[in-house]
């Protein structure tokens, strides 16, 4: 209770804040200035939702694996058609949320890092890039402002794309379709068919589809908590589709971020359900025993996958993991140096940097942890936003889903999707540890969609806390 009314406190001061700003009041003086056409400002603002729907259908399209240029324009395209809507008085309104101060913190780490790097130039595509992931999130916060079927929408699209995606990596495992791009280690593991899909690459296809497995099944499970079986099952069906699909990337890094994702998600729901539907206890430990038992012969019965699973443990021993060590070390004597403001945002600000501090044979494009790609980026001022951003998204999701608890109030599929979409964030920051797919179009789009969803979940107002 105390954590929910801290959250909405929070929003309405920077609501407060934002009306009373230098940043804000151009851009009311420029609104005032155009013609007021509610109902063509509405069209637009409806045709940005299509848009957005149409960006997240386009993540799985093979097109678009290598073509990063084309997503973003789709983006920037859907900004403009939303904020030429509000600038003709559209009807749609979006509301200030503390979470854009984390967001503009963020953003202006990265614009002093790049203006202060010794590699100005590099440093400018990168920001770049962060510009028009953060346009992204003003828009899909702008569209989705407390809309839940806007929200089931984009994650039908999303749904019915990546069960496409996956499908298309069964057909690749069944046929033993060699991988584009992998790294292994033959003295260590047995060869095993590694799925690509249509992103060329297993890691970035576990990156992709990581994430979808608790928002499908959070939001599969809502709609079946409410009996709404038709709509919920296929979501569940999917979920366990995709979750097979991580699996068959051979990615070790997504693998510990599903498995860190399906536990949280099983032991949410083994608590919210032993209190919410006593009849269920027995099924809910049943299917937690049939689950690990099910993990148990995997590890016994598929060799490979047993390897895989060891390698993760093997250390320096495995060539994949000496590989990783190695550019850790290196990124993080790197952060030392410019521990303050940071190199510069980018991949091409990072090459030029890490040749000075890369160990002989162990090149590399950025330091395989999210959080020390962040700090080494842009500093400990960017990487203390980057922590912020993230804690305040857990807390709002933990506030929406225990606070619109059943027993008290009537059920929201918002609180599901809060539930699929913070689990689905401890998931991906999981494998960003160990990894830097999280960077590649594919991964952030879905990234700040989530924080999207979880910036504009309404906070309860009537629960009351018994």
């Amino acid at each position: 209770m105390l954590l929910q009314q801290s959250l909405q406190s929070f929003d309405e001061d920077w609501a407060l804040t934002l009306k009373q700003s230098l940043l804000a009041s151009p851009l009311f003086a420029i609104k005032r200035a155009f013609p007021s056409s509610a109902k063509l400002g509405s069209i637009f603002q409806l045709l940005s939702y299509v848009v957005a729907v149409i960006l997240f259908a386009a993540l799985g399209a093979r097109q678009f694996a290598n073509d990063k240029e084309g997503l973003a324009v789709i983006a920037v395209a859907g900004f403009a058609l939303w904020f030429a809507g509000n600038l003709l008085s559209g009807k749609e309104r979006r509301m200030p949320s503390a979470v854009d101060g984390f967001v503009l913190l963020y953003f202006g780490a990265n614009v002093v890092a790049a203006f202060g790097s010794h590699y100005f130039q590099e440093s400018l595509k990168g920001l770049a890039k962060v510009a028009v992931y953060i346009l992204t999130y003003f828009y899909l916060t702008s569209v989705l402002n407390h809309k839940t079927g806007r929200k089931i929408g984009i994650i039908s699209a999303l749904a019915a794309v990546a069960l496409a995606v996956s499908l298309f990596g069964f057909w690749q495992y069944v046929h033993h379709v060699e991988p584009l791009a992998t790294w292994e280690d033959p003295t260590l593991e047995t060869h095993e068919t590694r799925i690509f899909s249509t992103l060329n690459n297993p890691n970035l296809l576990a990156g992709y589809l990581l994430p979808l497995v608790p928002l499908f099944g959070a939001l599969g499970t809502g709609l079946c908590s409410t009996r709404r079986w038709l709509f919920g099952l296929p979501f569940i069906g999917i979920a366990v589709v995709v979750a097979v699909a991580t699996v068959l990337t051979g990615s070790r890094g997504g693998w510990i971020g599903l498995f860190v994702s399906l536990g949280c998600l099983a032991a949410v729901l083994f608590v919210s359900f032993w209190r919410e539907k006593p009849k269920l206890r027995i099924p809910i430990i049943v299917a937690l025993l049939g689950a690990v038992a099910a993990v148990m012969l995997a590890l016994h019965f598929l060799p490979s996958f047993q390897q895989r699973v060891s390698s993760i443990f093997a250390g320096s021993e495995h060539s994949s993991n000496a590989f990783r060590i190695n550019v850790w070390r290196a990124s993080f004597r790197m952060f030392k140096d410019n521990w303050w403001f940071g190199i510069g945002p980018g991949k091409d600000a990072f090459v030029h940097a890490y040749g000075l501090y890369m160990e002989s044979s162990f090149d590399a494009l950025g330091t395989y942890c999210v959080p020390l790609e962040v700090g080494v980026e842009c500093g400990i001022l960017g990487l203390i936003a980057f922590v912020c951003l993230i804690g305040s998204l857990l807390a709002r999701g933990h506030a929406e889903f225990w606070g619109c608890n059943s027993i008290y109030s009537t059920p929201t599929l918002d609180r599901w999707i809060a539930l699929g979409a913070g689990i689905a964030l401890v998931g991906m920051m999981v494998h960003g540890f160990v990894d830097t797919v999280f960077y590649r179009p594919q991964v952030q789009f879905i990234f700040w969609l989530l924080v999207a969803l979880l910036t504009t979940v309404p906070l309860p107002h009537a629960y009351i806390e018994k």
